[in-house]
């Protein structure tokens, strides 16, 4: 894959610890910094966590009425045969 050079302008500190993590790692600065914007791309963000929860509970929802219905039907014919009691 082609690569284009840029500059960035980085505070000391920051630069450091980019640095200090890079020769941790084994990596040059610029790979490093790659990864690190690899990474932070892929995640996903919180909009798009949010929008995949509520699509999930709702699929939840719907599957939970389905089985509800289901079981209501089983249980009203399971106590009609059952002989009723009298109140006290």
């Amino acid at each position: 894959m082609p690569v284009a050079k840029v500059a960035l302008s980085l505070p000391s500190p920051l630069l450091i610890r980019i640095d200090r993590l890079a020769r941790k790692a084994g990596l040059s600065r610029s790979a490093l910094v790659r990864q690190v914007m690899e990474t932070a791309f892929q995640r996903p963000t919180e909009a798009e966590v949010v929008r995949k929860a509520k699509r999930l509970y709702a699929e939840i929802g719907e599957d939970d009425r389905a089985l509800s219905e289901t079981f209501l039907t089983v249980a009203a014919e399971t106590l009609r045969s059952f002989p009723k009691r009298r109140r006290r």
